[in-house]
Protein backbone atom coordinates (compact mmCIF):
# COMPACT_ATOMS: atom_id res chain seq x y z
CA UNK A 1 0.00 0.00 0.00
CA UNK A 2 1.70 3.16 -1.44
CA UNK A 3 2.10 6.16 1.47
CA UNK A 4 1.36 3.38 4.25
CA UNK A 5 3.98 3.64 6.81
CA UNK A 6 4.38 1.33 9.67
CA UNK A 7 4.01 2.83 13.19
CA UNK A 8 7.04 2.98 15.34
CA UNK A 9 5.21 1.08 18.21
CA UNK A 10 2.98 -1.85 18.51
CA UNK A 11 0.36 -1.59 21.14
CA UNK A 12 1.29 -3.07 24.51
CA UNK A 13 -1.58 -4.40 26.68
CA UNK A 14 -0.64 -4.54 30.70
CA UNK A 15 -2.54 -5.93 33.05
CA UNK A 16 -2.35 -5.05 36.95
CA UNK A 17 -3.55 -6.06 40.34
CA UNK A 18 -2.91 -5.30 43.73
CA UNK A 19 -3.51 -7.90 46.93
CA UNK A 20 -3.80 -6.37 50.02
CA UNK A 21 -4.62 -8.19 53.95
CA UNK A 22 -6.82 -5.64 56.26
CA UNK A 23 -5.58 -7.85 59.18
CA UNK A 24 -2.07 -7.17 58.63
CA UNK A 25 -2.15 -3.87 56.46
CA UNK A 26 0.44 -6.06 54.27
CA UNK A 27 0.27 -6.29 50.60
CA UNK A 28 1.79 -6.69 46.73
CA UNK A 29 1.06 -5.93 43.34
CA UNK A 30 2.01 -7.54 40.17
CA UNK A 31 1.97 -6.83 35.84
CA UNK A 32 1.97 -8.78 33.19
CA UNK A 33 2.84 -7.26 29.56
CA UNK A 34 1.92 -8.97 26.84
CA UNK A 35 1.79 -7.62 22.65
CA UNK A 36 -0.94 -7.62 20.52
CA UNK A 37 -1.19 -11.35 19.81
CA UNK A 38 -0.71 -11.84 23.32
CA UNK A 39 2.92 -12.69 23.13
CA UNK A 40 4.30 -12.54 26.75
CA UNK A 41 6.51 -9.69 26.53
CA UNK A 42 7.40 -9.65 31.11
CA UNK A 43 5.83 -8.63 33.82
CA UNK A 44 6.35 -8.26 37.55
CA UNK A 45 5.67 -7.68 41.28
CA UNK A 46 6.60 -6.73 44.54
CA UNK A 47 5.36 -8.48 47.49
CA UNK A 48 5.24 -8.20 51.51
CA UNK A 49 4.87 -4.45 51.94
CA UNK A 50 2.92 -2.40 54.12
CA UNK A 51 0.01 -0.61 52.44
CA UNK A 52 -2.91 1.87 54.16
CA UNK A 53 -5.43 0.41 51.70
CA UNK A 54 -6.50 -2.00 48.67
CA UNK A 55 -6.78 1.09 46.37
CA UNK A 56 -2.91 1.58 47.44
CA UNK A 57 -2.04 -0.97 46.02
CA UNK A 58 -3.54 -0.81 42.51
CA UNK A 59 -1.96 2.71 42.30
CA UNK A 60 1.38 1.21 43.55
CA UNK A 61 1.37 -1.75 40.69
CA UNK A 62 0.62 1.21 37.94
CA UNK A 63 3.56 3.13 39.17
CA UNK A 64 5.84 0.32 38.99
CA UNK A 65 4.32 -0.86 35.64
CA UNK A 66 5.13 2.69 34.18
CA UNK A 67 8.60 2.50 34.98
CA UNK A 68 8.77 -1.06 33.64
CA UNK A 69 7.10 0.22 30.63
CA UNK A 70 9.28 2.93 30.13
CA UNK A 71 12.67 0.76 30.90
CA UNK A 72 11.68 -1.97 28.37
CA UNK A 73 11.17 0.74 25.50
CA UNK A 74 7.23 0.49 24.97
CA UNK A 75 5.59 3.57 23.36
CA UNK A 76 2.13 2.98 23.16
CA UNK A 77 0.82 1.32 25.97
CA UNK A 78 -2.72 0.61 27.56
CA UNK A 79 -3.16 -0.70 31.28
CA UNK A 80 -6.07 -2.88 32.75
CA UNK A 81 -7.34 -3.27 36.27
CA UNK A 82 -10.00 -4.06 37.47
CA UNK A 83 -10.17 -1.23 39.88
CA UNK A 84 -12.68 0.62 38.66
CA UNK A 85 -11.81 3.47 41.40
CA UNK A 86 -7.98 3.84 40.08
CA UNK A 87 -9.64 3.85 37.14
CA UNK A 88 -11.73 6.73 38.12
CA UNK A 89 -9.44 8.53 40.09
CA UNK A 90 -6.81 8.94 36.96
CA UNK A 91 -9.28 10.32 34.84
CA UNK A 92 -9.90 12.77 37.66
CA UNK A 93 -14.03 11.40 37.86
CA UNK A 94 -13.05 10.91 41.42
CA UNK A 95 -11.03 12.72 44.20
CA UNK A 96 -8.46 10.66 45.23
CA UNK A 97 -7.09 10.09 48.92
CA UNK A 98 -4.86 12.49 49.88
CA UNK A 99 -2.02 9.89 50.54
CA UNK A 100 -2.23 8.82 46.98
CA UNK A 101 -1.26 12.37 45.86
CA UNK A 102 2.19 11.50 45.48
CA UNK A 103 1.96 8.26 43.59
CA UNK A 104 -0.71 9.56 41.40
CA UNK A 105 1.87 13.00 40.35
CA UNK A 106 4.69 10.23 39.68
CA UNK A 107 2.15 8.52 37.15
CA UNK A 108 1.36 11.17 35.74
CA UNK A 109 4.81 12.58 35.38
CA UNK A 110 6.42 9.14 34.17
CA UNK A 111 3.17 8.36 31.93
CA UNK A 112 4.81 11.36 29.43
CA UNK A 113 7.71 9.27 28.92
CA UNK A 114 5.30 7.04 26.33
CA UNK A 115 3.85 8.09 22.98
CA UNK A 116 0.68 6.87 24.39
CA UNK A 117 -1.08 5.35 27.09
CA UNK A 118 -5.04 4.15 28.21
CA UNK A 119 -6.01 3.63 31.14
CA UNK A 120 -9.20 0.94 31.11
CA UNK A 121 -10.94 -0.99 33.40
CA UNK A 122 -11.54 -4.38 33.58
CA UNK A 123 -13.37 -6.71 34.73
CA UNK A 124 -11.72 -9.40 37.35
CA UNK A 125 -12.08 -12.88 34.82
CA UNK A 126 -10.57 -10.89 32.47
CA UNK A 127 -7.47 -10.69 34.99
CA UNK A 128 -6.69 -13.54 36.14
CA UNK A 129 -2.95 -14.57 35.22
CA UNK A 130 -1.97 -10.71 36.69
CA UNK A 131 -3.91 -11.31 39.85
CA UNK A 132 -1.90 -14.82 40.24
CA UNK A 133 1.20 -12.68 40.00
CA UNK A 134 0.04 -10.15 42.68
CA UNK A 135 -1.22 -13.13 44.71
CA UNK A 136 2.54 -14.79 43.96
CA UNK A 137 4.75 -12.21 45.22
CA UNK A 138 2.46 -11.22 48.19
CA UNK A 139 3.13 -14.39 49.53
CA UNK A 140 6.70 -14.94 48.89
CA UNK A 141 7.79 -11.01 49.60
CA UNK A 142 10.76 -9.11 47.68
CA UNK A 143 10.59 -7.58 43.90
CA UNK A 144 10.39 -10.27 41.37
CA UNK A 145 10.98 -9.09 37.00
CA UNK A 146 10.51 -11.88 34.55
CA UNK A 147 11.53 -11.09 30.80
CA UNK A 148 10.64 -14.98 30.14
CA UNK A 149 8.71 -17.66 30.85
CA UNK A 150 10.46 -18.34 34.46
CA UNK A 151 7.41 -19.92 36.17
CA UNK A 152 5.54 -22.70 34.67
CA UNK A 153 2.31 -21.05 36.54
CA UNK A 154 2.44 -18.40 35.09
CA UNK A 155 3.49 -19.77 31.73
CA UNK A 156 -0.08 -21.70 32.02
CA UNK A 157 -1.89 -18.71 33.26
CA UNK A 158 -1.16 -16.70 30.13
CA UNK A 159 -1.89 -19.51 27.78
CA UNK A 160 -5.04 -20.09 29.69
CA UNK A 161 -5.58 -16.83 29.50
CA UNK A 162 -5.60 -16.06 25.84
CA UNK A 163 -6.93 -19.43 24.85
CA UNK A 164 -4.37 -20.94 23.95
CA UNK A 165 -3.76 -25.23 23.90
CA UNK A 166 -0.50 -26.09 24.80
CA UNK A 167 0.78 -29.86 24.06
CA UNK A 168 3.93 -30.83 25.79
Amino acid sequence: MKGWVKPPFSTIKVNCDGAWCSRTGVGGFGWVARDFAGIFKGGGGVGKILCVSSIMAEVEVMRLALLACVEKGFGVVQFETDSKVFVDMIHESLQPEAVMDGILWDINHIKQQLCSVEFLFTPRACNEATHLVASYVTCVGGGHFWNAFELEWLFNSLAFDVNISIRI
